[in-house]
């Protein structure tokens, strides 16, 4: 999970945080999320291999406001063998009230061609969750399409 403040250079002329900078907030989840697992930046310039974002969904519950700290949960909820299907939650820290909801899919390119690349055996080791989805039947698809997807 990680943690982040809203402070006065997220919000807008209105008084709250402008939708755009949610998805910068969500990133910053993400890429902790990564690191906790040990996916840096050295992991991904050794591994040629980098996560792109290709569809992302987002619903706004309540607004946030400068002072207030969020909690951003990242899950692992589907995959494939070049592609991740991730859940964000961010959740007022002091209500655990939501704030704001996603889903992000990410596909897996290979630095030298641009093309998707399939998951290497050091990519599932580091991120068990993806392992885990990768090898589970039925996991292919996003959690709130149900349709299976390819990557």
């Amino acid at each position: 999970m990680t943690r982040i403040r809203i402070r006065g250079y997220h919000e807008d002329r209105f008084g709250h945080v402008n939708n755009a900078r949610y998805l910068e907030l969500l990133e910053e989840a993400r890429w902790a999320h990564l690191e906790e697992r040990g996916i840096d930046a050295a992991f991904l310039k050794a591994q040629g291999v980098f996560p792109v974002v290709v569809r992302l969904t987002i619903s706004y519950r309540r607004p946030a406001s400068v002072g207030d700290e969020l909690v951003i949960e990242t899950r692992v909820v589907g995959g494939g063998h070049r592609k991740v299907v991730l859940v964000q939650e961010a959740r007022f820290a002091a209500t655990d009230e939501v704030c704001v909801e996603a889903e992000v899919t990410a596909v897996f390119i290979d630095e030298a061609t641009g093309r998707p690349a399939p998951l290497t055996e050091p990519w599932l080791r580091a991120w068990p969750e993806l392992r885990a989805a990768v090898a589970a039947p039925g996991r292919e698809s996003s959690s709130s399409e149900g349709a299976t997807t390819a990557a």
